[in-house]
């Protein structure tokens, strides 16, 4: 699996980055996120309560780029919430 493509996500919630891989030239493909939520650290005041940051992640395959790129920015969407920004950290040297 090589990297083709790396994103940072930020959602309404959470902040993402979404890494998409591909087996062979051409597919299929693979991707993988993982996010905070909330994405930015709040205090807490009871020692006792649980953590106040979640971690989320995701995992899946498709042999279209595409279709691959919207499902997880679906997912992301239902887990997250709604998209603010999206930025393309990918190395361009492949």
């Amino acid at each position: 699996m090589r990297p083709i493509s790396t994103y940072i996500i930020e959602t309404d919630n959470a902040l993402f980055t979404l890494v998409v891989t591909e087996s062979d030239d051409g597919g299929p493909y693979s991707a993988s996120y993982i996010g905070t939520s909330p994405k930015f650290e709040q205090t807490d005041t009871d020692d006792d309560a649980d953590p106040v940051q979640e971690d989320i992640e995701g995992e899946m395959e498709d042999p279209d780029f595409d279709v691959l790129l919207a499902a997880c920015h679906r997912e992301i969407v239902e887990r997250g919430g709604n998209i603010v920004s999206i930025e393309d950290i990918s190395d361009d040297e492949r």
